[in-house]
């Protein structure tokens, strides 16, 4: 019997990255609640912004049209593709102040300090083990100045959903995009949780419709991410050499909850 074939890795696709600021199938932060707060949070510490993931440059071009010079960081290309698409939109002075570099957060080289560092929408979540999240930490440390601002939105875990194991059948979600007419529908077809190592690894299928209803692409692809306690969390900050660490619970300043988002932010110590 032939072996079957894992689906690709997530956002390698045109399709996974066109629907992304939809939030078709995702859910967390990305309806914009946390712009607000990154905005004021950069504004506080300085001029110079880098985020780490920066996706398709939703919070790097609300940094840059707050008047903040701004690093993107994406390993996914489809991503970047939408970044920069985005940048032809802007005006000049709002797009001269951002810039999009493709690399990995843990290894990517950036002869270059800044006053704030942020890794929003989970993106931190993706770096499967506890030395590749020391890795990134340690290079957030390189390139914050001293007494810069480190910001990390993470997911808490729900027990219940981290159970070893198998767990299948669908969960279904479909929106249409308001420019094109356009239906995506995003299934997670399964996941499969790893308890020791703290990584689930969930196939996704996401399918295009026109406005006829018609199919006009599908993408399978397998998200991967790694759950942190909270308890973690404070003391990688606290290895790395951090302080001032805060977290709460979302973009409005609530006290750590269970089951919520995990919104940290500590500093490097002033030289």
């Amino acid at each position: 019997m032939a072996k079957r074939s894992r689906p690709a890795p997530f956002y390698s696709s045109a399709l996974n990255a066109e629907t992304y600021d939809l939030g078709v199938g995702r859910g967390g932060p990305g309806d914009g609640r946390d712009l607000a707060f990154y905005r004021r949070i950069a504004k506080a510490s300085g001029r110079r912004a880098l985020e780490l993931g920066s996706g398709t440059g939703r919070v790097a071009i609300a940094l840059a049209q707050a008047r903040l010079d701004v690093v993107g960081v994406e390993l996914s290309g489809p991503m970047l593709d939408q970044a920069r698409a985005k940048l032809r939109t802007l005006s000049s002075d709002v797009a001269a102040r951002v810039r999009f570099v493709r690399g990995d957060m843990t290894t990517v080289d950036l002869a270059e300090t800044f006053d704030t560092v942020l890794i929003p929408a989970r993106a931190f979540a993706f770096l499967l083990t506890a030395t590749a999240q020391q890795a990134c930490l340690a290079r957030t440390w390189s390139w914050l100045r001293p007494g810069g601002t480190l910001v990390i939105d993470l997911f808490d875990p729900r027990l219940d959903l981290c159970l070893p194991g198998t767990v299948s059948g669908a969960r279904t979600e479909t929106s249409v995009d308001p420019a094109t007419g356009r239906s995506v529908r995003a299934e997670i077809l399964s996941r499969t949780n790893d308890a020791v190592a703290q990584v689930l690894s969930e196939h996704w299928r996401f399918t295009e419709f026109d406005s006829n209803g018609r199919l006009t692409r599908t993408s399978d692809e397998e998200l991967t991410l790694r759950w942190t306690y909270r308890y973690e969390m404070r003391h990688l900050l606290a290895l790395g050499g951090f302080v001032d660490i805060v977290e709460q619970s979302d973009f409005s300043g609530s006290p750590p909850a269970y089951g919520g988002e995990q919104v940290w932010t500590c500093r490097r110590p002033p030289a």
